[in-house]
């Protein structure tokens, strides 16, 4: 039987090439974000029949499985999470599960099971063109933000983020902790899993960028791309910046270079504030996300 491990900073390297054999566009089908997001889920993982499963505890929900992803039988991936889940003592449930997966789910289950949206899981996907630019009426408010910034820090510079800066990049993301102690626990660790993605980026085929002004690292963002679309796994800004996300956003799409069409900015996880925000930016389409449940 397949054993699940906890995901850490020594086996994640292992999923990247199962990662890369999925062909759709959803965030939770990468590296980047297993790794960001692995302490707050507390992600397991499984190789089986040359696929890759993996197990998260979702709040108010529990434990979820991943659709097996990579080269190899997904149908050993599924029974390993079943024979895990019936371990554990817990239904069978697959979270962040992708249109395209639900046939898989079909072929295994039949018409036992349940998909059920979930709106707070859906990603957001832009036309990477429109963040180079932001040109046109639509994207107005970000131009503007962008121009007050550049207009305010004409020196700014966008680097890539090397090992030399990761001290400088762990006292800016401290700040931003400190100036924010309303912060919930999922958000501090979120800030503690910037830096770990940060820190293994070239181990994992992520990239990581900043904009350094005469105050420092004033933002930075840490991605990668996959097939067609570049996954943003994390943007950071000083607020006290006037228009540095936007600036951070744009920067970052235009230091990764030209080999992709989209950018999946991942979902809002329910926030109404960075719903606000990610639909400003006018998504040209919301990636759905479904929970399954196995009834059988």
């Amino acid at each position: 039987m397949s054993v699940f491990e906890p995901v850490t900073c020594r086996n994640i390297e292992v999923t990247e090439p199962f990662f890369a054999a999925c062909t759709n566009r959803i965030c939770d089908n990468t590296a980047g974000v297993t790794f960001q997001w692995r302490k707050i889920f507390q992600t397991y993982s499984a190789i089986a029949g040359e696929t890759l499963v993996t197990r998260s505890v979702y709040k108010h929900i529990g434990s979820c499985y991943s659709v097996p992803v990579g080269p190899g039988d997904v149908n050993a991936g599924f029974a390993a999470a079943e024979a895990d889940a019936r371990a554990l003592g817990e239904e069978l449930r697959f979270a962040c599960v992708g249109a395209d997966q639900l046939p898989l789910v079909e072929a295994r289950y039949g018409n036992l099971f349940i998909a059920e949206e979930k709106r707070d899981w859906f990603d957001y996907l832009y036309e990477a063109d429109v963040f180079r630019t932001f040109s046109g009426k639509k994207h107005h408010s970000q131009k503007n933000h962008v121009n007050r910034f550049y207009k305010d820090f004409p020196e700014a510079e966008c680097r890539e983020i090397t090992e030399d800066m990761f001290p400088e990049c762990i006292a800016f993301l401290e700040r931003i902790e400190a100036e924010h102690p309303e912060m919930s626990e999922v958000e501090r660790n979120e800030l503690k899993g910037t830096m770990d993605l940060i820190e293994l980026a070239c181990r994992l085929n992520q990239r990581a960028a900043c904009l350094i002004t005469r105050l420092g690292i004033t933002a930075l963002s840490v991605g990668e791309i996959k097939g067609d679309t570049l996954f943003a796994h994390a943007e950071k800004a000083d607020v006290n910046a006037a228009g540095a996300y936007p600036a951070m956003a744009q920067a970052f799409v235009n230091f990764m270079g030209n080999g992709f069409t989209y950018v999946n900015r991942e979902d809002d996880a329910g926030d109404e504030g960075i719903r606000y925000s990610k639909l400003n930016y006018k998504p040209i389409e919301l990636i759905p996300k479904y929970l399954v449940t196995v009834l059988a």
